[in-house]
């Protein structure tokens, strides 16, 4: 078990820069602090964060991704923070007649 100041430490850097982060850049934060945790470091990190551990797992293959591109440096870095297709599909997706119905 790491020491509470350790725990102090994180909570306060990241109360001084939550501000000035977007949803990826929080994710992938909090996924630097919990591979500099060591074990237990999604878990510790998650819940000072109040994020799911799922998000934290998701910043490391983001990570780890980044990593990758020594390796291939040409591939584009996407500039999206959520994938292509999410969220809820417009209304006149989901009932074409709704847009001639409302002419």
């Amino acid at each position: 078990m790491h020491a509470a100041s350790n725990i102090e430490a994180i909570t306060s850097k990241y109360a001084a820069l939550a501000p000035l982060m977007d949803e990826r850049m929080r994710r992938q934060w909090a996924a630097a602090e919990a591979r500099a945790y060591g074990r237990g470091g999604i878990q510790a990190l998650s819940s000072i964060m109040r994020m799911s551990p799922n998000t934290v797992k998701k910043g490391l293959a983001e990570l780890a991704e980044l990593a990758e591109r020594e390796k291939f440096p040409d591939r584009p870095i996407s500039t999206r923070l959520r994938c292509e297709g999410g969220g809820r599909k417009r209304s006149v997706e989901l009932d074409p007649a709704l847009q001639s119905a409302l002419e």
